[in-house]
């Protein structure tokens, strides 16, 4: 009889395949020094593909079965696996390569909140509030729970599309 794979074993290799992509594709912006505002899109693309595929994969080795609990299950494995990763090398790099990040970035916010208009002392008061977000602890894991939030949606999706339960007779 055909040994089947387990949802830990999909979700393992998906959740270290989506790390390294995640964490490549978070870099490039860091190292390139730009601020784009439509790179969230590509992490949400990346994910839904991650967890498509992992999903697709185990369905496929299960004789094509995969319930919905099981989807989830290898999607937010996999997310936590991944978000871990990116969001443990940003750190290192925001924290001990290019300490400056985290200054652009505010600046960055800055120059986008006088451009809507906002006065310096809006501004101000905002750079208070937001100084204590960009703390790369922080950030660290703020960031592994946006992957996770990430997960329950985009991962929910997945499972449901893809869930193809077998029926009893």
């Amino acid at each position: 009889m055909e040994e089947q794979i387990t949802t830990g074993q999909v979700a393992k290799k998906w959740g270290l395949i989506y790390g390294l992509v995640a964490t490549v594709i978070n870099l490039v912006p860091l190292l390139l020094e730009i601020q784009a505002s439509w790179w969230p899109v590509v992490n949400i693309v990346i994910a839904v593909a991650m967890y498509a595929l992992a999903t697709k994969e185990f369905k496929t080795e299960n004789g094509g079965f995969m319930t919905f609990g099981e989807g989830f299950r290898i999607s937010m494995v996999a997310a936590l696996i991944a978000g871990v990763m990116r969001n443990l090398v940003t750190y290192v790099y925001v924290k001990f390569i290019d300490d400056t990040v985290m200054q652009r970035i505010q600046q960055a916010v800055e120059d986008s909140w006088r451009e809507q208009g906002m006065s310096e002392e809006q501004i101000e008061q905002m750079s208070g509030f937001s100084a204590g977000i960009s703390n790369p602890e922080i950030t660290l894991v703020l960031g592994i729970v946006f992957v996770l939030l990430g997960a329950l949606i985009w991962g929910s999706i997945v499972s449901a599309v893809n869930k193809n339960e077998a029926e009893d007779f």
